[in-house]
């Protein structure tokens, strides 16, 4: 009657869930880190010349430098939300899957 491995489901939420949090504190760090590196860049431009410090934070914000860590970032989330998309999969699969067992015994204790 039963097809639920739960040793395969229990394996499927540690893998699926430790993704997620690996590639959630990826994004979260990558992220952290551009207001950091936006600071350096702007603080290295105002050393280079004399100039506002909007400027230099306009010249930090369209670097290279920066684009590169912004695009990383990005990345680094989109791929973290990819991954809680497939950990919530994980969890919906085994509610469906115990649903659908629920509702067999249901039928086969209605059954004459």
């Amino acid at each position: 009657m039963s097809d639920i491995n739960p040793h395969a489901v229990y394996q499927a939420y540690i893998e699926s869930g430790n993704d997620y949090a690996d590639k959630r504190g990826a994004a979260e760090l990558l992220e952290g880190s551009l207001k950091s590196l936006k600071a350096q860049i702007t603080l290295e431009a105002k050393a280079a010349e004399k100039m506002s410090v909007a400027e230099a934070e306009l010249i930090a914000l369209s670097s290279n430098k920066y684009r590169d860590a912004m695009k990383q970032a990005i990345q680094a989330r989109t791929e973290a939300n990819r991954a809680q998309v497939r950990y919530t999969a994980t969890q919906a699969l085994w509610e469906a899957q115990r649903s659908q067992e629920s509702s067999q015994r249901a039928a086969m204790r209605s059954a004459p």
